[in-house]
C-alpha cells in the first residue's frame, strides 16, 4: 500500500513539474496539429510554397510538429538575421538524418556535417585548397572548353532547325565541368549522372526513422532502406575506382591541380590540419560532384526560362553582351568581367528560384530565445529562403522577374550580408561554392545569348513556369527551345 502511494505521489509530482515547465515556456505560434503525425499533413509536395502560406497565417517564426520532431520555420529577413548572424553559434549545427548518414559516410562532408572541430577543419580545407577564389580562377580554361562544347551542340541543333533540350545541355555542361575539375578523364559520367539524379531526392524523401524514431522498422516496408543502401554501394564502388585510378596515375604537370589529387595529397601528407580518412575523401567527393553540378544546372535552367518568359530582359541582356563585338569562338571569363546586367539577371533568378529553397536544415545546440519565443535544444530549423526572397516588405512586386531591381540595389550580394536575399544561406553555414557556381552560370549564359537568339517551339504560346516537388526546386518541365 505504501509503495503504491509513493508511486502515485512521484508520478503526480513529475506531471506537476512538467506542467509548470510547459506553462513557463513561450513557444512560437503553431497551426493546429493532428495526433501522432503533428503537422506533417500540412507540408505539401512543393514545401516552400505550402510553408510560406502557413507562415502568412501564423507569423515569420512558426513552430511545426513534424511527427516527433519540433521544427521552427523562419520566413522573414529579421528572424533569419537573428538565427544566422546574431545567434549563429547556437544554430550552426545540422540535424541527423538517415540518408545523410548513410550516403555521406556519417555526414563527413562539409554541407551536412554537425558543427564542431571536424566541420571547421573541413570548411577551411574547402576555402584554402578546393574552392577558394584563386583556385576557381585556375579552372577558367577547363570551363571554357566545356562552354565551347555546349555552343557547338546548340549550333548543330540550329542547323537542323529543331528544338533543343536545353535542360540536357545545361545538365551535361555543369556535370562535365565538375568531372574535368575533379578527375579530368572521368569514364563513367553516365553512371555519375544517374547517381546524382536518383540520389538527390533521397535527401528529402520521407522516412519513418527521421520523424518517428521508435518506428524505424517501418522503413523496411517502404523500401527506403534498400534504396539508400543500394545507392551508397554504387557511390562507394565508383569512388573507390576514381581514387585508385589517381593513386596509380603517373606524376605530370597536372598533378595536384585536379581536386582528387589535391585531396589525396592532403591525406598522404596529413597537411589539412586533421586526419583525412578515405571515407572523408569520398564524402567530400560526393559533395563536389553533386553540389557542383546539380544546383548550378537548376539556376541556369531557370535563368533561361525567365528570360524567354520576359523578352524585354532578354533583349537588354543580349545588347550588353553583344557590345563586345565580333567573337570568333566563345566569350571568355575576361570578356564578361564587367557585365552588370548579366549579374543582375543571375541575382534575380536566384531571388525567385533559390536552388535550395529551404536551405539546408539547422539545429539548435542549446536552449535559447528568438524574438521573445523559447526555442529548446535540439529543435530543427528550416529557413524558407524562397519566402524570404519574395518578402513584399523588401521587394516591390516580389513575384515578378525584374533584374533592374538589382541595378538599383547593386550593393545587395550573394554573400549573406543582406538577409532579404539569401540564396546561398548566411553565417557560418554559408555555401563555400558561390564563386565556383557564379563563374559557371555567367559563362554559359553569356555565350548562348551572344551566339543565338531564342524562341519557343512552334505551336507553344507560353512556357510552363511551375516548380517540381523536392529538395532543389527545379523546373517541373524540361526546357526545350529553338536557337536562331
Amino acid at each position: 500500500m505504501f509503495l503504491l502511494a509513493f508511486i502515485c505521489i512521484s508520478i503526480s509530482s513529475l506531471l506537476f513539474i512538467l506542467l509548470l515547465k510547459a506553462q513557463k515556456s513561450n513557444l512560437p505560434p503553431s497551426p493546429p496539429s493532428l495526433p501522432f503525425i503533428g503537422n506533417l499533413h500540412q507540408v505539401g509536395l512543393v514545401s516552400q510554397q505550402s510553408l510560406n502560406a502557413l507562415s502568412r497565417k501564423h507569423g515569420p517564426l512558426m513552430l511545426l510538429h513534424l511527427g516527433r520532431v519540433p521544427t521552427i520555420i523562419v520566413s522573414s529577413p529579421e528572424v533569419a538575421e537573428e538565427v544566422m548572424r546574431k545567434q549563429d553559434d547556437v544554430f550552426a549545427s545540422r540535424p541527423s538524418t538517415k540518408a545523410w548518414n548513410l550516403l555521406l559516410y556519417g555526414s563527413r562532408n562539409v554541407g551536412f556535417a554537425p558543427y564542431g572541430k571536424y566541420w571547421k577543419q573541413a570548411k577551411r580545407l574547402y576555402i584554402t585548397h578546393l574552392l577558394g577564389p584563386m583556385k576557381v580562377k585556375s579552372f577558367d580554361r577547363m570551363r571554357e572548353v566545356e562552354v565551347l562544347a555546349a555552343v557547338e551542340k546548340i549550333r548543330h541543333a540550329h542547323k537542323c532547325s529543331n528544338p533543343i533540350d536545353l535542360s540536357e545541355v545545361f545538365s551535361s555542361y555543369t556535370l562535365d565541368i565538375i568531372c574535368r575539375i575533379v578527375s579530368k578523364n572521368f569514364s563513367k559520367k553516365h553512371l555519375l549522372r544517374e547517381l546524382i539524379e536518383e540520389g538527390t531526392p533521397l535527401f528529402s524523401e520521407f522516412n519513418f526513422e527521421d520523424y518517428f524514431p521508435t518506428l524505424q522498422c517501418l522503413d523496411i516496408f517502404t523500401g527506403f532502406n534498400s534504396k539508400v543502401n543500394k545507392m551508397f554501394n554504387q557511390w562507394d564502388e565508383l569512388l573507390d575506382e576514381v581514387i585508385q585510378q589517381h593513386k596509380n596515375r603517373p606524376v605530370d604537370g597536372e598533378k595536384d591541380e585536379l581536386l582528387v589529387d589535391m585531396l589525396l595529397t592532403l591525406q598522404a601528407n596529413n597537411s589539412g590540419g586533421f586526419e583525412l580518412t578515405k571515407d572523408h575523401v569520398k564524402a567530400i567527393l560526393i559533395e563536389l560532384f553533386a553540389g557542383g553540378s546539380h544546383t548550378t544546372f537548376i539556376t541556369i535552367e531557370w535563368a533561361m526560362a525567365e528570360l524567354i518568359h520576359n523578352q524585354k530582359a532578354m533583349k537588354k541582356l543580349q545588347q550588353e553582351i553583344r557590345q563586345i563585338g565580333n567573337v570568333q569562338h566563345i566569350l571568355t571569363n575576361k570578356d564578361i568581367k564587367e557585365m552588370p546586367y548579366l549579374t543582375s539577371v543571375i541575382k534575380e533568378t536566384l531571388r525567385l528560384h533559390p536552388p535550395a529553397p529551404l536551405l539546408v536544415p539547422r539545429e539548435s545546440m542549446h536552449d535559447t530565445n528568438v524574438k521573445g519565443y523559447d526555442i529548446p535544444k535540439g529543435t530543427k530549423v528550416l529557413i524558407n529562403a524562397w519566402s524570404i526572397n519574395r518578402d513584399p516588405n523588401y521587394w516591390e512586386n516580389p513575384d515578378e522577374f525584374s533584374p533592374e531591381r538589382f541595378m538599383e540595389k547593386n550593393n545587395v550580394d550573394f554573400w549573406g550580408n543582406n538577409f532579404e536575399f539569401i540564396p546561398f544561406g548566411a553565417g557560418k553555414r554559408l555555401c563555400p561554392g558561390i564563386n565556383f557556381a557564379q563563374s559557371n552560370i555567367e559563362l554559359i549564359l553569356a555565350n548562348i545569348l551572344y551566339h543565338f537568339d531564342w524562341e519557343l517551339p512552334r505551336g507553344d504560346v507560353s512556357l510552363d513556369m511551375s516548380e517540381a516537388a523536392g529538395l532543389s526546386a527545379r523546373r517541373a518541365q524540361k526546357l526545350c527551345l529553338i536557337p536562331r
